[in-house]
Formats: structure tokens, C-alpha cells, sequence
């Protein structure tokens, strides 16, 4: 019985060094598509970044333009800040360099109001940014403050 297992042991050795060593189709085309699909996700992901890192630009630039003008609104005399409803957007375009050796055009539409909060003392400024993304949504930011008399009766 040892020699006939011995036997046994010899042909299907036999038959293993015979096959050659490798990977097959199967094993090589599923190694493609978890390759292909990881690509996939990475792309998906860096989509998003850009997409992302756009938006972040637009608001920090919106923010910008937003400071910008409640400073002028704040350095403007007493007696020509008067209150006012919210006036009609005014466009502030915006360069942004693209990376590419060109630059990004954004238009920023600013509107603002002032209204009294004590008489002849204290007034709020009120300045709204709004923009469109390039997908077509409508964003927009807000900024205020309290500028007060200091400039006398």
C-alpha cells in the first residue's frame, strides 16, 4: 500500500511541474477591473476637489469684495450714509489666475442698506454678495456692522 500511495504522489507531482506557471485570463481580467474601478474612484475624486476648490475661491473671493465695501461704507461721512432700503446690485468682476497661464472671469453682484439704529447716533450696514456657479447654482454671502456717530450732531 506505501508504494501505490507513493505512486499516486509521483503522478500528480508530475502533473503540477507539467502546468506552466502564470496567471490566467480570468485572474487577470478581474485584476483590470478592481484596477479600473479604483481609477474610476480616484477621478470621481478629484472631480469633486476641483469642484470644491472652485467654490472655496468664489467665496473667498465674494468675502473679499464684501469687506471691501462695508470699508468704504464705513470710511463714507456721517451725513452721506443715510439710510437707504437695499440698493440696486452693483457688478464687481474678479480675475482669478487658472493655473493654466489664464485667468477665470466671476462677477459679483453687491447691494447693500443702511439703516438707522439710534437716531443721529448709530447705523447698521448691511452688504450682500451674490453670485452664480458655474453649474448654475445661486450662492451668495453676507457681511454687518454698526458705524457710529462720531462725527457729532
Amino acid at each position: 500500500m506505501a508504494g501505490l500511495m507513493r505512486h499516486d504522489r509521483r503522478r500528480a507531482s508530475g502533473r503540477r511541474s507539467g502546468r506552466q506557471a502564470g496567471f490566467s485570463l480570468i485572474e487577470v481580467m478581474v485584476a483590470f477591473t478592481i484596477l479600473g474601478v479604483g481609477l474610476l474612484a480616484v477621478a470621481g475624486a478629484q472631480l469633486k476637489s476641483i469642484h470644491g476648490t472652485r467654490h472655496g475661491r468664489h467665496l473667498s473671493q465674494s468675502a473679499l469684495v464684501a469687506q471691501t465695501q462695508v470699508e468704504t461704507l464705513m470710511r463714507t461721512s456721517w451725513t452721506a450714509l443715510a439710510p437707504t432700503v437695499w440698493t440696486a446690485p452693483l457688478g464687481v468682476s474678479s480675475g482669478v489666475e487658472d493655473g493654466n497661464g489664464g485667468a477665470v472671469e466671476q462677477t459679483y453682484l453687491v447691494s447693500w442698506q443702511i439703516q438707522d439704529v439710534i437716531p443721529d447716533e448709530a447705523r447698521s450696514i448691511d452688504v450682500r454678495v451674490s453670485w452664480t456657479e458655474s453649474d448654475g447654482r445661486a450662492r451668495s454671502i453676507a457681511a454687518s456692522t454698526i458705524r457710529f456717530n462720531r462725527e457729532g450732531p
